[in-house]
């Protein structure tokens, strides 16, 4: 069964979907999908382009921020991936393989704006464990706060006033 674990009220991660998912995720009232599963990794799956194709089927707006493993604390991949938060409408549902991978990116973008404790604090809450993460997101908050695009207002302003992070109601 297809799982969706909402992290905030505008934001949830889940699993590679399938074909069949995608209606599921509109179903769920989600407004667009954020792929970042690179389109080399090994195994049976929707490349970007079929993803794109499926998303608007559906009527969702798509992006593709490819994350690999080995380079999620690099500024230029939370950059990436911080970008395509503010471009997307909300809700938005965000996948890679498992669905850790952008919990573990959410995270590192939520650090930017928010107490580490909190951000630790919601992906408990969302049933994500993800404690081994402390230390990581506290060594890259500090970083990822000199990248150009969290140094540019009018990113900031949007995406900290933004339920994507902060689970406040509209």
């Amino acid at each position: 069964m297809f799982e969706i674990v909402n992290i905030t009220s505008k934001f949830a991660i889940g699993p590679q979907p399938s074909i069949k998912d995608f209606d599921v995720i509109r179903a769920a009232g989600f407004a667009s999908l954020l792929n970042a599963r690179p389109d080399d990794e090994q195994g049976e799956y929707l490349r970007s382009h079929e993803a794109k194709a499926c998303a608007k089927a559906e009527g969702l707006a798509y992006a593709h921020s490819p994350s690999e493993n080995h380079a999620l604390f690099e500024i230029k991949t939370i950059d990436q991936f911080e970008h395509a938060l503010m471009a997307l409408p909300s809700p938005i549902f965000s996948h890679c393989k498992t669905g850790t991978r952008t919990a573990i990116l959410w995270a590192l973008v939520a650090a930017r704006h928010r107490k580490v404790e909190d951000v630790i604090a919601t992906l408990r809450k969302a049933g994500q464990e993800l404690e081994f993460l402390e230390d990581e997101l506290r060594d890259s908050s500090g970083t990822a706060r000199k990248s150009p695009l969290r140094m540019k207002d009018d990113a900031l302003i949007k995406l900290g006033q933004s339920n994507l992070i902060n689970d406040k109601k509209s």
